[in-house]
């Protein structure tokens, strides 16, 4: 197997074990800890902040000791931090161990994701290609995931999630040990300043969509569970659907990015991503749910592998890696702030187009920033010309 599609496989593997926990950890800390939505909206933003800093040591490093090891070493620690649960079930039960816990697990999947992105980009002959394959990979797992956890928190307990995760991470940390190192070429320094305003631009316009995708989990799982009263089978559902969605039209929506580029891939994309969750305002049943996660699933499959893409031609090569960490850092602080913006919409309201409103805002307003500021340097982003 080569590089792309031995880090797609994993990144199924170690989304899957991830989100079949990620996604209900609001639940269970909100209905089995008792713990205020918005104090759950605070331990998803702490994750968040933790997670964005070390996405920018973890790119830092990985551009110095290779991407391949720091990869390996990502996938050592949540074997370790799924196994501890499953030795002992009772730690589970105690406010104080799961949100430091799910902190953990955050930090975990962050450390591996510059250094993946960078080995994608620096082993695809086309960076969309392969960053549209990644996208699939990750998406089957982020699909998969909640069903199966949802199927198993219906005759079984939250406990059990772990021994998923615990055996889905063991399979992907194998799998990674037939990984090969890209040549690359280390930075010069070890600085986190950067002059590149380019990536400084694509990064916040990400984080303020990113804001909208944190929505799925306080606010999607919440919403559909206690205002729509959504049973967890087909909660799982909606999420099964997003990645089904992203596996059937990724492969048609990478030949229409190729087509439209990037700049306008993006641009389209995140109008139907953030539409796609506002819509959610108007779901009473799990068919307007499904209609409207396809309709965002479109969004991101046009929106996500292009900005990616973006930040790697707005990046000289010896600097990937920690391009791609102070970007995914950027992405690490919109999920932290955007359960925080949901878990305090809940609070104020109980109306759903006004939680949605106030949740999607973000995204909206990303776009004609995006577009004002990158209008005149679409060339870049399209791969047509080069960064000096």
């Amino acid at each position: 197997m080569k590089n792309v599609e031995i880090i797609a496989a994993a990144s199924t593997l170690r989304g899957l074990a991830y989100s079949s926990i990620w996604v209900y950890s609001s639940i269970f800390m909100h209905v089995s800890l008792h713990i205020p939505l918005l104090l759950v909206g605070v331990v998803f933003a702490a994750g968040g902040a933790v997670s964005g800093v070390m996405q920018i040591y973890g790119g830092i490093i990985s551009d110095r000791i290779g991407y391949r090891i720091t990869i390996l070493f990502s996938l050592s620690l949540l074997c370790t931090l799924y196994a501890l649960p499953v030795l002992d079930h009772d730690l589970l039960r105690s406010p104080l161990f799961f949100p430091p816990m799910l902190v953990l697990l955050m930090l975990g999947n962050s450390i591996q994701s510059p250094a993946s992105n960078a080995l994608v980009s620096l082993s695809s002959d086309v960076k969309l290609k392969g960053f549209s394959i990644l996208r699939i990979g990750n998406n089957i797992g982020w699909g998969i995931g909640p069903a199966v956890g949802g199927f198993i928190l219906s005759y079984y307990p939250f406990s059990s999630l772990f021994v998923l995760g615990l055996s889905m991470s063991i399979i992907a940390l194998s799998i990674s040990h037939f990984l090969r190192e890209s040549e690359r070429k280390a930075g010069r320094t070890f600085s986190l300043h950067t002059d590149n305003r380019m990536l400084i631009m694509l990064s916040v316009v990400a984080l303020m969509l990113f804001m909208v995708q944190a929505q799925e989990t306080v606010t999607l799982s919440n919403y559909a569970k206690i205002i729509r009263d959504i049973p967890y089978y087909q909660l799982g559902i909606i999420y099964l659907t997003n990645g089904l969605t992203v596996v059937a039209s990724q492969p048609f929506l990478f030949r229409v990015s190729k087509r439209l580029g990037n700049f306008v891939s993006y641009s389209l994309g995140t109008l139907l991503y953030s539409a796609g969750y506002l819509s959610y305002a108007l779901d009473t049943s799990l068919l307007g749910f499904i209609i409207s996660t396809v309709m965002l699933t479109f969004g991101e499959d046009l929106a996500f592998p292009t900005s990616i893409t973006m930040v790697s031609n707005a990046s000289k090569p010896e600097n990937i890696g920690r391009n791609m960490g102070i970007y995914n850092a950027f992405l690490s602080i919109g999920r932290s702030i955007g359960p925080i913006i949901g878990g305090s919409a809940f609070t104020v309201t109980s109306s759903p187009l006004v939680i949605w409103a106030l949740s999607t805002l973000s995204g909206f307003t990303s776009l004609p920033l995006f577009l004002a500021y990158f209008s005149r340097k679409r060339g870049i982003l399209d791969g047509d010309a080069h960064i000096t």
